[in-house]
């Protein structure tokens, strides 16, 4: 392996034997003057393939514990939910944690306001999110605030794909407030903690998805809408503000089959209210 470039003290841009760039982490890696051959890669004790530029120059300020932390709660994440997350997530991440930690010495709390929203959504990463929290504690000895949670599991989410998108999933949170509201207006309040509120939320969640990748529910049940609409007409009635909204605020359409769907589900959100 050949040590290309220095980042800090122990990160450098480095090339495997493959021919592969990365980032290698290693306590005094970049202490001798770089190009020059690692024979002893025992020193090695990270490596990150595929990092972006960005990501790399953002390295630079985060503290050694803190990247390891990072690197440590992206591999918990990536076990406990199965999934791969982009190169750049525990540096990203990282970055969040390092600011986080400084605000604490300041005595800031940002508070999120999509808080409930991402629990009821991604039930998952903000379990992983609490243990980033208690990681954070016993390893760099600071205590997160709550709001952390939120930030945390936004970022594994972000993470979750190869092209990592947060302004997508905040909009999908937003979203769901949204409907929540006009849902409250025609029905009444809502038990957000509940198993149908969260199978409304869950539905939300895939509605956008198949939405702005232009794909439609299963077939073959749009036809009952019209006995939908005489059966339920209360419940439509919010559908169709939820369909007018979709079309002022983001330009989205839905399909026979995404109308139906979503009736059911705000339907079963009225009988979960009326018992």
């Amino acid at each position: 392996m050949w040590i290309l470039k220095k980042i800090n003290n122990n990160c450098a841009l480095a090339r495997d034997d493959d021919g592969q760039d990365l980032v290698v982490f290693g306590k005094g890696i970049a202490y001798r003057r770089p190009p020059y051959e690692l024979k002893d890669l025992s020193i090695v004790e990270r490596t990150f393939y595929g990092v972006g530029g960005a990501s790399v120059a953002a390295l630079k300020d985060i503290p050694s514990d803190v990247l390891l932390l990072a690197a440590d709660i992206v591999d918990y994440a990536s076990a406990k939910l199965d999934t791969e997350f982009n190169p750049n997530a525990p540096v990203t991440l990282a970055d969040h944690i390092n600011f986080a930690c400084q605000r604490v010495s300041q005595g800031v709390v940002i508070e999120t306001p999509l808080s409930f929203d991402v629990m009821r959504l991604y039930p998952r990463e903000v379990a992983v999110a609490r243990r980033a929290l208690t990681l954070a504690k016993s390893r760099l000895g600071v205590a997160l605030p709550e709001a952390e949670v939120t930030n945390i599991a936004l970022h594994l989410i972000d993470g979750e794909s190869e092209q990592s998108n947060m302004e997508a999933t905040i909009e999908a949170t937003r979203v769901l407030e949204d409907l929540t509201e006009i849902v409250v207006r025609h029905i009444g309040a809502l038990d957000t903690s509940s198993f149908t509120y969260a199978r409304f939320a869950m539905h939300v969640r895939f509605l956008l998805d198949r939405i702005k990748l232009g794909e439609d529910a299963d077939a073959g049940f749009g036809t009952m809408l019209p006995v939908m609409k005489e059966t339920y007409p209360e419940s439509y009635a919010c559908t169709a503000d939820i369909l007018a909204y979709f079309i002022s605020e983001h330009g989205w359409e839905c399909s026979e089959n995404e109308t139906l769907y979503l009736l059911m589900h705000v339907q079963r959100l009225k009988a979960s209210i009326e018992g």
